[in-house]
């Protein structure tokens, strides 16, 4: 508390820990979590196969394993992911003898 009052004193603004949390769901991202969970209760439901609930349950295992694993890593891979695939035209991965030089200001 006397951290928080020297805190505001100073201009600075103290931000809760569960507002800027990442949304998880056993430990992966939860939009994928319900993803994985959707695709293995249609694969098992749907076909009404033996196989079908056994590679349901094989797949549930390891997708929430796989995505426990990614949420660990980056609770936001996905998003950044993406974004990264997104702008992987603006931004090489490499630089170039060809580049032009950058203007400093001064």
């Amino acid at each position: 508390m006397a951290e928080d009052r020297e805190l505001e004193e100073a201009g600075a603004v103290v931000i809760h820990e569960s507002l800027n949390r990442p949304i998880l769901m056993m430990g992966g991202e939860r939009e994928l979590v319900l993803l994985l969970a959707l695709i293995c209760g249609i694969f098992a439901l749907a076909l009404h196969h033996a196989w079908s609930i056994v590679a349901a349950v094989v797949l549930w295992a390891t997708g929430s394993w796989a995505l426990a694993r990614a949420g660990a890593y980056d609770p936001q891979l996905s998003k950044t992911g993406a974004r990264a695939l997104r702008f992987q035209v603006f931004y090489p991965g490499q630089a170039t003898p060809f580049a032009r030089d950058r203007k400093v200001l001064e």
